[in-house]
């Protein structure tokens, strides 16, 4: 119901608020531009003007829906069709995105349009609604610019150090709040875009997923109200490849296949893929593991083989931004898929290659991986490079269902010893140096970072993580006390995880022996 006396504030500086509360960007223009129509025109918008401000959004019936439906939360009222003395509460809804559109002289008189908190002037409103293009900057005020911007730059910069500092482990959850941060300081669309793209990937790495889809989602507001044309297209495709991600996390594959398939299609945006060394790897890196994830579900060799070639292109990508970083994941990605795909025929079918040979080369990308982490400060580098590394030094061994603890302990996985002359590095990571004197110590010196909160883990990572200190502490100890607590501590963090991922843990928990599951 509306509210005739109540006052309504359009805030037009990003981020862009309705009464102090988080705006639809589509809706909050419609209505500042009914306004300009009411205020400097004939007070008359025809859908037409939507099309042109809008012009890659070809549902205008439902942006017009959801900005109405904004309009009723905001209590405005705003009209349609041609305009007559009728309430608008009796239109007829049905060809409604027709337009014309109108506010009547109540729902008007209500509005007050703010910028940076104070009335807009005539200007700004058109900058605003894109009917004017910015204007060139008074003589003086790009002194005043810059040291209005020095605080957003400061934010940003110990966001920045913050990140580098944790490599999206240690710090992960400090680093997006930092972005958050800098996004509330910035002063223009570009600036907010920009930590608002760094806070979305930094909420991924830190497995924050919903946190990650709201700065995306006010990443898509704020590329829609921009006005950086040089700039948006790199800020559309990075938006682009988030949403992708958002709908791989959530086990919606097609959705984000569509989302890098778009990417593609555009021609503003191709430019970008091609010329940008850091979206062409947050592309294919996703791209591989969205073939990864078709090739093991279908067994299609040719997925197989287009994950390959994606890692490949990824890795150079990473190197091109020098994008350290960004270089460590692609190579253990590389290693992990190269193990994978061999194990299910996807590649090497005949084999040629022995079984040996194959934990080999893969686990030489994963040395390069740990490798790199500890060449640039990585401490001891990715879990997930440990997990890798103990699964496939194992690979050769029997997977056969409730196995003795003598057969079980008879299996030859590849001796530790072996490793640094397989990784030819220097100084070769997992070495006997650090503390790495066989397989269980490898695995339990991971586990000890997590436990001491120097390593966070997600629940999925941590799973892992004990299947492979459990595995090799049976075959080195027997039942041996350590053995038996991580047995019990798997079991314990399986109701954590999804479905198919207690359903993986529960078979690869049938292939030890009982004994260690029944203590």
């Amino acid at each position: 119901m509306s509210q005739p006396h109540r006052s309504i504030c359009l805030e037009l500086s990003p981020p862009y608020l309705v009464d102090g509360a988080p705006a639809r960007f589509q809706s909050l223009w419609l209505l500042a531009r009914l306004y300009y129509a009411g205020q400097y025109e004939d007070g008359v918008l025809p859908a037409a003007a939507l099309r042109l401000r809008f012009p890659g959004n070809h549902a205008i019936r439902m942006l017009v829906s959801r900005a109405f439906a904004d309009f009723a939360r905001w209590g405005v009222e705003a009209g349609w069709g041609p305009p007559e003395p009728t309430p608008v509460a009796l239109l007829n809804p049905a060809g409604r995105s027709r337009g014309p559109f109108w506010l009547p002289a109540a729902s008007h008189q209500r509005l007050s349009l703010l910028v940076n908190g104070r009335p807009a002037e005539r200007g700004e409103l058109e900058r605003f609604l894109g009917l004017r293009p910015e204007a060139p900057a008074a003589d003086g005020s790009p002194l005043d610019e810059l040291m209005q911007d020095l605080d957003y730059w400061s934010q940003l910069t110990q966001a920045m150090r913050d990140e580098r500092d944790g490599r999206g482990r240690l710090a992960g959850r400090q680093a997006a709040a930092a972005f958050h941060a800098a996004s509330e300081t910035a002063h223009n669309d570009f600036q907010h875009a920009l930590a608002l793209v760094k806070e979305s990937l930094a909420w991924r790495r830190s497995a924050q997923l919903d946190d990650s889809r709201m700065a995306l989602k006010k990443l898509g507001r704020a590329l829609a109200g921009s006005r950086f044309d040089s700039a948006q297209p790199t800020f559309a495709a990075m938006a682009r490849i988030a949403e992708a991600w958002d709908c791989y996390a959530r086990g919606e594959a097609p959705a984000a296949e569509a989302c890098l398939a778009q990417l593609h299609a555009s021609p503003e945006l191709q430019p970008v893929f091609r010329y940008n060394p850091r979206v062409r790897f947050e592309c294919l890196n996703l791209s591989a593991l969205l073939h990864k994830q078709a090739a093991l579900g279908d067994g299609s060799p040719k997925r197989a083989q287009a994950a390959l070639q994606a890692l490949a292109g990824a890795l150079e990508a990473a190197y091109e931004a020098d994008s350290i970083d960004s270089a460590q994941h692609v190579a253990a990605n590389i290693g992990w898929c190269l193990w994978l795909f061999w194990q299910q025929r996807l590649i090497d079918g005949e084999r040629a290659q022995a079984t040996e040979t194959m934990q080999r080369q893969a686990i030489r990308w994963l040395g390069l991986s740990e490798w790199i982490c500890d060449r640039f400060g990585g401490g001891n580098g990715s879990a997930w490079n440990t997990v890798f590394l103990l699964r496939i030094a194992r690979g050769n061994c029997s997977t056969a269902l409730h196995p003795t603890l003598r057969g079980f302990r008879a299996q030859r996985p590849l001796p530790p010893a072996q490793l640094e002359r397989i990784l030819r590095l220097s100084p070769p990571p997992f070495s006997a140096a650090k503390g790495d004197s066989g397989w269980a110590m490898l695995a339990a010196l991971t586990l000890e970072e997590h436990d001491q909160a120097r390593l966070p883990l997600t629940p999925l990572q941590l799973a892992n993580l004990l299947l492979e200190t459990l595995w090799f502490q049976a075959w080195e100890q027997g039942v041996s006390h350590e053995a038996c607590g991580s047995a019990a501590r798997l079991l314990q963090l399986l109701p954590q995880l999804r479905r198919n991922e207690r359903s993986f843990f529960r078979a690869e928990l049938a292939a030890l022996p009982q004994e260690l599951l029944e203590i």
